[in-house]
């Protein structure tokens, strides 16, 4: 009886102890997503059932219900994402177009005495088709109206800077629509023109002695001078005169180029300043443009059959790159072009080199042609292709077709014909203008060999 008692009484606080210790009290402190729930809790399943051990047999949730999808709000979410879709597309457009006036701005501006606001913006319009957009019939089209707005105004001189420069530019871009007379007439109408203001000057200089190179370029920032103004003139007319079989007058216009420029040299030489950066810039682009009008003078020479001068003048083209590369080593403080980032002496000594191996082909002198194709096909493909100007493509492209004569001279009729394609192809890809001179060619080269 006594130990019934006592075991009675065990069991009494053991089972109170287990009361005390249990549901909240027992997790007292333990966040309630951490708890494990008790047995017993959970939702009893009636007698002869268990629940379902395969998921498919479990009642599904019904998520859809939250978000009702309607054509109502497909439409609200397709006209959101494309509303967003064209704010960004307009900012992107706004950007570019702020960015670019700019750009322009900075790197080609407009002359001050063109207080107009409209002609000012149809010469911006003109600088970006002629350079960053090209297209010679818009940039036309612009500079013909402000031409016409400037004179309507008269907020310009007739014999201006800036209304010649206008000229030159519209007779650039006619040459380069295939109307050379129109250009070549312009030109020779401007030239007493430019001429006069050069020697109005004193041969570009200022009373300082400074020359008009002093704010003609700044780190690559053009602005029109007269004597910057006869080069490109200079230019543009000898090229327009080439292409139309005007050689005498060709000579003659690239002639007075170089006569300016080395005129435009002296005037630096006399007031160089070595502490100053831009000037080491201006005496380079001066070299550059020599080297471009020599390079033009003697594919004239070439031309008329007067190899031998023709192949001084190259020469001494490439002996200006090399003291280019040199100066450049020894003073880093020229700088590029900062309007195109492109180096405009590259493909320069290139381009002579295969006008030595075409004068060497001529006079039927094959293996001293192949050292001169082999530097110059090295130097225009040094260079990615969109780092490249224009000329190293024609470069190339001419290159392949003097290895075609190579091979020509050689009797391998089947390797001539490979190269005039490639020549042709190559052309072709990336938009030379020498294409369709090198696709007659490579078709006249096909047809001979038919006829054999």
């Amino acid at each position: 009886m006594q130990r019934s008692v006592f075991a009675l009484s065990r069991q009494l606080l053991s089972a109170r102890r287990v009361r005390w210790y249990s549901d909240d009290k027992l997790f007292k402190g333990v966040p309630k997503f951490t708890r494990v729930q008790p047995k017993g809790s959970r939702k009893a399943v009636p007698i002869g059932k268990s629940e379902p051990s395969n998921l498919s047999e479990r009642p599904e949730v019904d998520t859809g219900s939250r978000i009702n999808i309607s054509a109502k709000n497909v439409g609200i979410i397709v006209l959101a994402g494309g509303a967003a879709i064209a704010c960004i597309g307009l900012v992107g457009v706004a950007t570019y177009y702020v960015t670019t006036y700019f750009y322009l701005k900075n790197l080609w501006p407009v002359p001050a005495d063109v207080e107009s606001s409209e002609a000012r913006n149809l010469l911006y319009k003109a600088t970006y088709y002629e350079h960053l957009s090209p297209n010679k019939d818009r940039a036309l089209s612009a500079l013909e109206k402000a031409l016409e707005l400037l004179t309507v105004q008269g907020s310009a001189s007739p014999d201006s800077v800036t209304v010649v420069d206008i000229k030159v530019r519209i007779a650039d871009c006619l040459s380069g629509l295939g109307r050379r007379e129109e250009a070549i007439e312009l030109l020779y109408q401007v030239l007493p023109t430019v001429e006069g203001l050069v020697d109005s000057k004193g041969e570009g200089l200022s009373k300082d002695g400074s020359g008009d190179m002093a704010q003609s370029e700044y780190y690559g920032v053009h602005i029109a001078s007269a004597e910057s103004v006869l080069r490109r003139l200079a230019m543009v007319l000898g090229q327009t005169c080439a292409a139309s079989s005007r050689f005498d007058e060709a000579k003659r216009a690239f002639s007075i180029g170089l006569q300016t420029v080395k005129r435009t040299k002296r005037n630096m030489a006399r007031s160089f300043d070595s502490e100053d950066v831009t000037k080491y810039t201006d005496y380079d682009d001066l070299n550059q443009e020599e080297a471009e009008l020599t390079v033009q003078l003697a594919k004239v020479f070439y031309d008329t059959g007067d190899s031998q001068v023709a192949a001084t003048l190259f020469q001494g083209v490439i002996s200006a790159v090399k003291q280019h590369r040199a100066q450049l080593e020894l003073a880093p403080r020229i700088i590029g072009d900062m309007r195109t980032f492109k180096d405009k002496w590259l493909c320069l000594d290139a381009l002579a080199m295969t006008y030595l191996a075409r004068i060497e082909l001529d006079n039927g002198n094959a293996s001293a042609a192949m050292p001169w194709i082999e530097v110059a096909r090295k130097i225009a493909n040094d260079m990615p292709i969109h780092k490249q100007p224009p000329r190293c493509v024609d470069c190339e492209a001419s290159l392949l077709v003097q290895l075609g004569r190579v091979a020509e001279s050689e009797g391998n009729f089947k390797r001539a014909l490979l190269r005039y394609r490639e020549a042709s192809e190559y052309a072709r890809i990336f938009f030379s203008d020498l294409h369709s001179e090198l696709h007659a060619n490579a078709k006249r080269f096909e047809l001979e060999q038919g006829q054999v």
